[in-house]
């Protein structure tokens, strides 16, 4: 079950996440969780709590006690957390002993939603987020300093002084338009050297993102693992079999004549959104998002990427994220971009990256064009992860809009 904030308690987790960079998941707490002093451990915990060294599920057989901070308003209480699987089935649960006393007392209630994190030493770390705002000083004495706000004063003013001088010419000069302009323009204008570093782009803090608001949001690119595919058996240089793929389930190409073309978007089964049998599935079994093909009633793995790959490329590449939406026009033969508003997000949550997936609202590009046979030629345009701009918030812990108009 996935636990939407409410925005007065979105508004308490951003503040957590100006100094919290952590995983996290939220629980809403229901009158039956109450009740029976039981909770679901959600594959969000079982997974924070397995890449945090604390504990393995797949492993437990007997009740396993670990110590947590509860954070209510400024006052931190230690509290023992019980961890276990119930019944034959193996049903993964936990509960936070002396809830009882909390609830009595009103500083928990039903339907509060509690947040769960580990701190700095790596402890587990609760919040009630619905009736308890903690000052910054008790979260900056459990996570650190933000070193996104100080990165953050020296970006802003640079952005709005060129906000406020209006259009400004594309970068690369004469020709139409490209969706990466307005980002590399903006780039250059800040005196930042365009490179295939997958490091933030600002002091490897904050990523830049430069769009305008009818366009998906581009999260990554990250080419895929091709081993046990047919993709894999039809070329054996690993270094080619990106440009293989295209050959293999590409189209005649009408813009690029005598070239095999593959500019498609993929999403989950339900919503495909391709004619060429391609869908995205998140196979946590194997811990591996498999992009699958149909062929004759039937479908084949085409292609994958491991979880572990996935999360350190979208943790690496938004650790904190400034969105900045863009205006657009010709000047005779040169683009000119005006850069207009600006959102900041941070923290994004890996677990939500795949429900986004299984959703449709997180797809995946692949935009290219090949030779049909013989030496590979033609061009790969960087394929990459997207995501629908609606959704942008649920991936993000934080979320603040920046004005540029100051």
């Amino acid at each position: 079950m996935q636990f939407i904030p409410y925005d007065d308690e979105l508004e308490v987790i951003n503040a957590i996440h100006k100094y919290n960079s952590n995983d996290y998941t939220v629980i809403r707490l229901t009158q039956t969780m109450l009740s029976k002093s039981i909770i679901d451990a959600n594959g969000f915990l079982r997974k924070m709590l397995l890449d945090n060294d604390l504990l393995d599920f797949e492993k437990l057989t007997d009740k396993v006690y670990l110590t947590a901070n509860l954070v209510l308003e400024d006052q931190q209480h230690e509290v023992k957390i019980s961890f276990y699987k119930a019944n034959k089935r193996g049903d993964e649960r936990f509960w936070i002993s002396g809830l009882g006393e909390f609830i009595r007392s009103s500083q928990i209630n039903v339907n509060d939603l509690i947040y769960i994190t580990v701190d700095n030493r790596k402890e587990l770390t609760l919040f009630n987020v619905t009736r308890s705002i903690p000052q910054n000083s008790t979260i900056i004495q459990l996570f650190g300093q933000d070193k996104v706000e100080d990165s953050l004063n020296r970006l802003i003013p640079r952005i709005r002084l060129i906000a406020k001088q209006g259009f400004h010419r594309n970068s690369k000069g004469v020709g139409k338009i490209a969706p990466k302009d307005a980002g590399d323009t903006l780039e250059s204008l800040l005196g930042i050297k365009t490179n295939n570093s997958q490091e933030a782009d600002f002091e490897g803090i904050i990523e830049l993102k430069s769009k305008s608001s009818k366009t998906l949001d581009t999260l990554f690119t990250l080419r895929p693992d091709f081993e046990g595919t047919p993709v894999a058996e039809f070329e054996t240089n690993d270094r080619s079999r990106v440009s293989a793929f295209s050959r293999l389930y590409g189209y005649d190409s009408d813009k690029h004549l005598g070239y095999k073309s593959l500019y498609i978007t993929i999403g989950s089964e339900e919503n495909p959104q391709n004619n060429q049998g391609f869908y995205l599935e998140v196979n946590d079994r194997d811990n591996i998002v498999e992009l699958r093909k149909q062929e004759n009633k039937k479908t084949i793995l085409a292609a994958f990427w491991t979880f572990k790959a996935l999360e350190e490329e979208l943790h690496k590449k938004h650790p904190a994220t400034l969105w900045v939406k863009v205006e657009s026009k010709m000047d005779g033969e040169v683009g000119q971009f005006k850069y207009i508003e600006a959102e900041l997000t941070r923290s994004p949550q890996f677990m939500t990256f795949l429900s986004l997936i299984k959703s449709g609202a997180i797809t995946y590009d692949w935009r290219g064009y090949t030779t049909p046979s013989g030496k590979y030629a033609g061009k790969n345009h960087g394929n990459a992860w997207r995501i629908k701009n609606k959704q942008r918030s649920l991936l993000f812990g934080s979320t603040e809009i920046i004005d540029l108009n100051i």
